[in-house]
Order: C-alpha cells, then sequence, then structure tokens
C-alpha cells in the first residue's frame, strides 16, 4: 500500500511508513494538545503543484487566525500558501446552508484542486451542526465516499477525550485513530502521542512523547525493547576496560556488545573507570559517546587534564561525542531517544550513561524506569555497542544491594566498586561480581587514584 508522510520521520517510523494513502484519519485530542500544529506540519511536508492540500476550517477557528498562529514554525512555507497548500472557510457554508451544500462545496474544491491531502478542522464543529446521529453518519459516509473515490487522504481533527472516542460515529468510519494527550507535572507538561488504531498498515503501539518547538511536533518513540532482534555476539571477543589488571580479571576485558554496570558510593571511581573504558576504544579509533548527569563537560575536561588525558582533543578529532544534561529539567522519553540517535548517527561503538542514578531522578514512576534502563541496553546491543552504565549505592556491603529497583538483572557485567577502612585509612577497593558467559577472577583488588589516573595493585 501507498504511504503519505506524516511530515516526521520518527512518527513515519512507528507507522512502517506513513498514514496508507485514501485512509482518513482522526486526529483527537482536547484543545491545545497539538492537533493543527501536526496537520500542519504534514500539508506542508507534502504539498507540492502536483500533490495539493486543502485545509478546511469551520466554526471553530477562523482561517486567519490559524495561519497567523501556524506561521511562526519553521515548516510554513508563505510561497505554498494558496498554491499547492488551499485554505477554505466551510464554516459560513455550514452556518447558512447546513452539511448537504458543505459536501457539494468538498466535491467541488476536490474537483478543482484534485489535492492528494484534505484537512477538516474541526469534525466536531460540523457535528455539533447536525441535529440527528443518522444524518451526521449519513454525512461521514458520504465524505469518506469522495474523498476515497478521488484517492484523497483525509485527516479530521476533533477535540475528544479518549471516553469520546469510544463512542463517536467517526470512530468506526475512520480508518486510523491518532490520540494527542497531556498531563501536567511539577516542571513541566508532557505531552504524548498514541496511535489507538490504523487499517492497512502495521504500527508500533504504546505512548509516545513529544514536544513541540519551533520545527513543528518532534516525537521521541517509546523504548521498544527488541530481544528477539538482538544477534548474540561471542562474548570470547573482548573490549579493554583501558585498565590492564581488570582485563586480567575479567580473562581479556568486557565481552563485545554487552552491558556493564559499575556500581559503588560515591568517590570510589566510578566515572574515572568508565572514561578509562571509553579512552581505551577511542586509542584505537573507536568513536565513543560519554552521557553524563552529573559533572558537566569542563570539570570532566579539567579532571581528566590533571590526570594527563586530553579529552578536548579526542573531541576535535570527532571521536569523542560529550553531553550533559541536568536530571532536575531531564525528560527521560526526549532524552533516551536523543541519546540512542546520537550513538547512531555517529556510529559509536562504546557508550557511557554516567550515571543512572541521576537518570532514575527524571522518572517518577520507578517499573517504567526499570524498562527503560533494559530497553536501552538491549538497543545497544543490536547495535553492536558496548555500554557501560555507573550506578551509585549507599550500602555496597553486599551485591544484592548494588542496584534499587532490582535493575542488576540488565546487567550482562556487575563491577563493584567500595570503601574499606584498613588501619584508620579509607581505601578503594574493586570486585568483578558477574559475567554473563565469561569466567572472571573473584578476588577483591585495590583501587589506586592518583595523578596517573585509576589503576589497581
Amino acid at each position: 500500500m501507498d504511504r503519505i508522510s506524516t511530515g516526521i520521520e520518527s512518527l513515519d517510523n512507528i507507522l512502517s511508513g506513513g498514514f496508507p494513502e485514501g485512509a482518513a484519519i482522526l486526529i483527537a485530542g482536547r484543545p491545545g494538545t497539538g492537533k493543527t500544529i501536526l496537520a500542519h506540519q504534514m500539508m506542508f511536508s507534502n504539498a507540492s503543484a502536483e500533490r495539493k492540500a486543502v485545509y478546511l476550517t469551520t466554526l471553530a477557528e477562523p482561517q486567519i487566525k490559524v495561519m497567523k498562529f501556524q506561521q511562526q514554525f519553521d515548516f510554513f512555507d508563505y510561497t505554498k500558501v494558496q498554491e499547492s497548500v488551499i485554505y477554505q472557510d466551510l464554516g459560513s457554508t455550514l452556518r447558512k446552508y447546513g452539511p448537504s451544500k458543505s459536501l457539494a462545496v468538498i466535491n467541488e474544491l476536490i474537483q478543482t484542486h484534485q489535492p492528494t491531502l484534505m484537512v477538516i478542522d474541526t469534525i466536531k464543529t460540523i457535528a455539533d451542526m447536525i441535529p440527528g446521529m443518522t444524518e451526521y453518519r449519513e454525512f461521514l459516509l458520504d465524505l469518506s465516499l469522495r474523498l476515497t473515490t478521488w484517492g484523497c487522504t483525509a485527516i479530521l481533527l476533533g477535540e475528544y477525550s479518549e471516553e469520546d472516542i469510544e463512542i463517536r460515529p467517526e470512530s468506526a468510519i475512520a480508518d486510523g485513530i491518532i490520540l494527542l494527550y497531556g498531563t501536567e507535572e511539577k516542571i513541566r507538561q508532557k505531552r504524548y502521542l498514541r496511535i489507538l488504531k490504523m487499517r492497512g498498515t502495521a504500527y508500533t503501539g504504546g505512548e509516545n512523547v513529544f514536544s513541540i518547538g519551533s520545527g513543528g511536533i518532534e516525537i521521541f518513540p517509546r523504548l521498544n525493547a527488541s530481544v528477539n532482534k538482538q544477534t548474540y555476539y561471542n562474548f570470547a571477543e573482548k573490549v579493554s576496560t583501558g585498565v590492564p589488571k581488570l582485563d586480567e580479571m575479567m580473562r581479556g576485558g568486557i565481552p563485545y556488545g554487552t552491558a556493564t554496570l559499575v556500581s559503588g558510593a560515591s568517590g570510589t571511581g566510578k566515572t574515572i573507570l568508565a572514561l578509562n573504558f571509553i579512552l581505551a576504544g577511542m586509542k584505537k579509533g573507536e568513536k565513543a559517546v560519554f552521557i553524563t548527569f552529573e559533572e558537566n563537560p569542563r570539570q570532566i575536561i579539567h579532571s581528566c587534564l590533571k590526570m594527563g588525558i586530553n579529552l578536548q582533543d579526542y573531541i576535535d578529532r570527532g571521536l569523542l561525542f560529550l553531553e550533559h544534561f541536568s536530571p532536575v529539567e531531564l525528560d527521560v522519553d526526549e532524552h533516551v531517544y536523543y541519546i540512542q540517535r546520537l550513538a547512531h548517527e555517529n556510529k559509536a561503538k562504546r557508550v557511557v550513561i554516567d550515571s543512572i542514578s541521576s537518570f532514575e531522578l527524571g522518572m517518577a514512576d520507578k517499573i517504567k524506569y526499570t524498562n527503560y534502563i533494559f530497553g536501552l541496553t538491549d538497543y545497544f546491543k543490536t547495535q553492536e555497542v558496548t555500554v557501560c552504565l555507573t550506578n551509585e549505592i549507599h550500602n555496597s556491603a553486599i551485591a544484592s544491594e548494588l542496584t534499587k529497583h532490582g535493575i542488576s538483572y540488565v546487567a550482562d557485567n556487575l563491577i563493584l566498586l567500595k570503601f574499606i577502612e584498613s588501619d584508620f585509612e579509607l581505601k578503594r577497593y574493586l570486585r568483578v561480581v558477574k559475567m554473563r558467559g565469561s569466567s572472571h577472577a573473584n578476588t577483591i583488588t585495590e583501587v589506586v587514584i592518583d595523578e596517573n589516573g585509576f589503576s589497581l595493585k
């Protein structure tokens, strides 16, 4: 089946390529959820001299007001207005002559412009003007038949909640239903998109976060764990941790394409060990992504210089992508998608997230947090990326308390860093707790952090 792009790449991916051409799609949501913006983004993305789009306004919002607010977005192209993007007021016809005359007007517009896309904003206004439900159903069927005959994709906007959709006649006639909604949180509003129905195409279900910016709507698809798509690599292939003695303890290093969790109290050396891990790859010409939620990049670069490590050089050479996000302002859905895209577009072979305990602060739902950590590490495994996650804990006495919310199971390898008091002195120690598919040393080894960096005695 031929597709028509939504104008949003990530949404097209969710829909396996876009909306089926000739379909009638209901975009529902309460006022202010982004329906009009989504429709305009789709129109301007698709409109050309050969493929025109018609936008019909009803009594919900005046045409001039719609254009005034949409022109602030980057996708709005003045040269297409009334050339390939045709605005038409249907409200006056509805008010004076009713729905039958409105259908005649729509039919005339279709014959005159032969559009590939038609938007009705909003279909609910028409429903409110037709007294009987039977008459309204007949109107919808007639409209759908006319558009389908001409091969025109219809986008019907409606101010409906999810509960309303279940009882609306539009829901039965529409080939697809997309619901936009939002929640008010203490720090920021969160917006969501969910596909409730889509005939003629496979799609990824579930809740997807989106934001509205100068470029319009940007969707951040939910993390979809894909264990069934994983390629399980030969655990005999190892990558260096950057610490020679730790490589020995791990019988050659970290198994390629796995996830390693480094847990320990504050000050035990988690970040420095993670930096050694990516340095080992960059020295071989591998690209790396380092995501920090705690120290800002300047602090990390300055700290490394004291140990003789010039991170700025690797950044300038395009081998290191060092990004910092504040956990206070963190929108997890958005930033997880950004991390994936950053690693994918730059073909990174090693990724560090420092730390997932800060990452956790951005999520009120701890079950969702666990699922996201699993989905994130699983995604990188499918991309042949070796991942290192750091995690701060307060009690590192026993392995069962290495993580909160039971996320230690997502790690293929688990390294514990801890303080032990010895002769009135606190010393750091390292232990390899587990390695899936590989043997490892069970000894506890002292850690040395000095001007030369991270090493083991």
